[in-house]
Formats: C-alpha cells, sequence, structure tokens
C-alpha cells in the first residue's frame, strides 16, 4: 500500500509536476520524473491513492489554517477581531491594510495551505491519469477513476480560480516552466476547471459505478447518477462566484449556470465530520464559537431591517436590545442574541455585534456528524439567479426563491418577481441560510455585486513562500487598500 501524508506535500512537489514533460506522444528517458509508472504499477494502491484525493481539497477549503476564516470577515458575514489567521487584517475600517505578502507575515501560511492542498490534489489526480493513459490497466473501475480524477482536477482549480489572481495550469499532458511568468490569469484557470469539471460530467453519465462513502465522506455510498449531480452544482458555482465585480458578472454565460444547477443535487450535500480525524469543518467552528466569531451586524440586519447594518466605531454607541419580531425567523432559531461583547475595544468598536451564530453549536461539541457543504438552498439560489441574469422568467425565479428556505425556515413573506428584489432575496439567503457553508461563499456573493468594502482585494497574490521558491524578487506584489481601489484588484465599489 502505498502511504501519502497529504497534509505534508510541499511546494517541492508541485514544482516536480510543473518541471516535468506530461506528453505521452514523448518517449524518452526523463531524469526528474520520479518514476509514476513505478511507484503508481498497482490497480488497488492507485484506487486507495484516488480515495484520499476529495479529504485533502475540503481540508485545505475548512481547515483553522486556511482562508475561509479571513474571508468570511472581509465579506462583512462574520466579524471577528481576533488576529488569527489574517481576520483582524482583513476587516479594518477603512480597509487600508494590504494583504501583506511576505515571508515574514505572521499568517503568511493562511492562502499557501489552500494553493499547496490543490495542486497537492491536482498532482495526484494528473499523476493517476498519466499513468492510466499509459500503462496502468484499472479494469472495471477505469471510468470510475477517470470520472473522480477529471472531478478533483475541476474542484481544485476551481477553488484556485476563486481566490487567487493566477496560478499554474498543470495535468496529466500539460506541463509548463517553474517560474512566476508560467502563471496564468484566474479566467483561463477557471475555464480549465470547467473543462474537467465537463469531462468528469462525460464520463460519469455515460457509465454506471458506485463512489464509495469515505471518499467524500458521506454517511453511504453514491450512485454515479448521484455523483453527476454534485459536479452540476460545484460547475454552477464556480460560474456564479468566480466574477470579480459586477461588470464580470453580467459577462457570465448564465444560460449555462442554469443548465448546470437545473442537473444539480435534489439534497443537501453533507460532510459526514468524525471528530477531528479526517473530516472537520474546523474554520466554521472558530467563526462560530461562543468568544470567537460573532455574526456581522450587516447580516443581523438583513433579518431585522429594525436592527442597525453598522456598528459605529462610537464607545457611545447603544447596545441594540434583543428583536422582538425579526423578519426573518432564523434570527431567532439560528442566532443567539448577546448582551455584551468579548473584544478589545481598542481593535475597533465596529466589530462588535449582538447576535452569534447557534446552529451547529450541539454539531461541534465533538464535531461529529453531518455539516452541510453544499446546501440544496445554495443549488436552488444558483438556478434562481440564472433566471434572473440570464433573462428568463422571473416569476419562475421567485417561486424558486419563495419555496425553499426563506419560507420554510425563514417564514418571511413572498419575494415579487422584480430583478433587484429577487436579487437581494438571493444574497439574503447566501448570508443567513449557507453561513459558513462552503469555503468563501459570502466573499464571493459581495465580490460580484461590488458590495465588499472599499480598499478590499477582489483576489488575493501567489502566496510569499511560493514566489520566495519561485525565486521572485521581494517586495512581492499584492492587492488591498483605498488608494489601490481600482475594480479590478481591489473593490472601489462597497456596501457602505
Amino acid at each position: 500500500m502505498i502511504n501519502i501524508n497529504f497534509r505534508k506535500v510541499s511546494i517541492f512537489a508541485i514544482l516536480i509536476l510543473l518541471t516535468i514533460s506530461c506528453d505521452t506522444s514523448l518517449d524518452y528517458e526523463n531524469p526528474n520524473d520520479p518514476d509514476r509508472y513505478r511507484v503508481l504499477s498497482d490497480a488497488s494502491d492507485v484506487e486507495a491513492l484516488a480515495g484520499g484525493l476529495y479529504v485533502n481539497v475540503y481540508s485545505g477549503m475548512h481547515e483553522y489554517d486556511g482562508v475561509q476564516m479571513m474571508l468570511a470577515t472581509a465579506a462583512d458575514n462574520i466579524s471577528c477581531s481576533w488576529g488569527n489567521q489574517a481576520m483582524r487584517d482583513m476587516s479594518w475600517e477603512p480597509r487600508n491594510n494590504a494583504w501583506v505578502n511576505t515571508p515574514a507575515y505572521s499568517y503568511k501560511g493562511t492562502t499557501k495551505l489552500l494553493f499547496d492542498r490543490m495542486y497537492s490534489a491536482i498532482n495526484t489526480s494528473s499523476n493517476i491519469l498519466f499513468v492510466m493513459d499509459g500503462e496502468l490497466d484499472l479494469g472495471d473501475n477505469e471510468m470510475k477513476i477517470r470520472a473522480w480524477c477529471k472531478f478533483i482536477q475541476g474542484v481544485a482549480y476551481g477553488n484556485l480560480a476563486l481566490v487567487f489572481d493566477r496560478a499554474f495550469l498543470i495535468d496529466e499532458k500539460t506541463s509548463v516552466e517553474s517560474n512566476l511568468e508560467a502563471a496564468v490569469g484566474f479566467e483561463t484557470i477557471h475555464e480549465a476547471a470547467m473543462t474537467y469539471l465537463d469531462d468528469a460530467i462525460d464520463f460519469a453519465s455515460s457509465n454506471d459505478f458506485t463512489i464509495s462513502a469515505d471518499w467524500l465522506g458521506q454517511s453511504g455510498d453514491m450512485s454515479s447518477t448521484e455523483f453527476v449531480k454534485l459536479i452540476n452544482t460545484y460547475a454552477a458555482r464556480f460560474m456564479s462566484y468566480t466574477p470579480r465585480n459586477s461588470a464580470q458578472k453580467m459577462a457570465v454565460d448564465w444560460s449555462k449556470v442554469k443548465e448546470y444547477a437545473d442537473a444539480g443535487i435534489t439534497s443537501d450535500f453533507n460532510i459526514l465530520n468524525d471528530n477531528y480525524v479526517n473530516w472537520y469543518d474546523e474554520a466554521g467552528d472558530y467563526l462560530t464559537y461562543n468568544g470567537w466569531g460573532i455574526t456581522d451586524m450587516y447580516v443581523v440586519h438583513l433579518m431585522d431591517a429594525s436592527q442597525p447594518q453598522h456598528w459605529d466605531d462610537d464607545p457611545d454607541f447603544p447596545h441594540p436590545a434583543k428583536s422582538t419580531d425579526p423578519d426573518d425567523k432564523r434570527l431567532d432559531t439560528d442566532f443567539a442574541y448577546v448582551a455584551s461583547n468579548w473584544f478589545q475595544a481598542a481593535r475597533g468598536y465596529y466589530h462588535y455585534s449582538n447576535y452569534r451564530h447557534k446552529r451547529y453549536d450541539a454539531f461541534y461539541v465533538n464535531a461529529t456528524g453531518l455539516k452541510p457543504e453544499i446546501m440544496l438552498s445554495e443549488n436552488d439560489m444558483l438556478r434562481a439567479e440564472a433566471l434572473v441574469y440570464s433573462g428568463g422568467s422571473l416569476s419562475a425565479a421567485a417561486d424558486i426563491i419563495n419555496s425553499g428556505t426563506r419560507k420554510t425556515r425563514g417564514e418571511m413573506e413572498d419575494v415579487e418577481p422584480v430583478q433587484d428584489d429577487l436579487i437581494q432575496a438571493i444574497h439574503h439567503e447566501r448570508h443567513v441560510e449557507m453561513y459558513t457553508t462552503g469555503m468563501g461563499l459570502q466573499f464571493f456573493e459581495m465580490r460580484k455585486l461590488d458590495l465588499l468594502q472599499k480598499g478590499t482585494p477582489l483576489h488575493l497574490p501567489l502566496p510569499a513562500q511560493t514566489l520566495q521558491t519561485l525565486e521572485v524578487a521581494e517586495p512581492y506584489y499584492t492587492f488591498g487598500t483605498e488608494a489601490k481601489a481600482d475594480g479590478v484588484n481591489t473593490s472601489n465599489g462597497g456596501w457602505r
């Protein structure tokens, strides 16, 4: 059995894949090739290796050391003045702290973790596909492994396109030089991700197989039919969330988003957390734990318009009373009133709030059980959003929203088939119902609507440690601050 600790994969493993040729039409001895045919020569070992890929992707998205926590505070979905993992640095008001892209920064590993985990998954899946295209015969499991590895490539590259301004495009047939000039823009990375996901859909749609429960952190095995639905939802998610501003949002092929979402999941895609062993939405824990993350007033105001939308940076700002009749009843069921704050006033009163999220409190006692990764509500909102932006039926979009969690859980009034009202209703569900599901979901939502506070980076640069390994001269490029607000790399809009 091949024993690989995915959590220890370094940038050097990535650089190996960047520099070796993956063109199987070339027949020559490459001294840099780690002899993949020899290492990946046993079918059972290869299948076991493939089965560990999504947990690597999931941990990259949700580990404490990753980007999820800072994206949540930058989005004004969650507030936290603790410095951990750049949560405070990404939520100063005004937003005049650029992302500190230096090897000496305390939280330099925040972006590096996501970057390395995605490339670890890309590296392994590409190597598996490489040997499959060559000498390895997986028999009846070939199409399953092909579909699975293409899915992993698609999700990993999709996440890189969501977060970074650029990345390196490599796979089983493509290699690049290990230098900064070889990196391509997020648009190209996104397009590649969609191609991989389309390939995965094609393989899975035309073959009948079962994905083992432990591959996706499920409570039961997943059929290829259900797997196709999941891939489609991921594709719709990436198309919807990748735009950096409203102009890019309107350039999205929303009819294609609708096609993906209509073929997407029909129930929540939950991850079976296992008491911190393999599956643990750790960032979600810290973002909601009493004494850590607190619900931003922006979100509280969405649920009860009588609540202030922003806590002014003023010691005399009155602590708002508990809501008595919120428009959205989830303020009572999913959130808990906080009578006093635990943050340091010197770090800004604007971090304060009068509510915290409690929906997953029981789950996080032992982090054991099901935690939503992609809610059915998210797929529903993607369907409704695609109708709104593609020129489809606004009445049909309203029907989707009014038959979903807005009504079944929030007990809110029906939204009318008016474009601006529908966009706001979708925005509402992403901030309230989908709280801590996915990675950066609310950040991507605020970004494409030009709602991130002015000066907030719209995406992040390649990690400082990666640039250092590539021998790029300092200072390293970065994004952020009001002075550099261009609407392309740094927000020049903002909800306030």
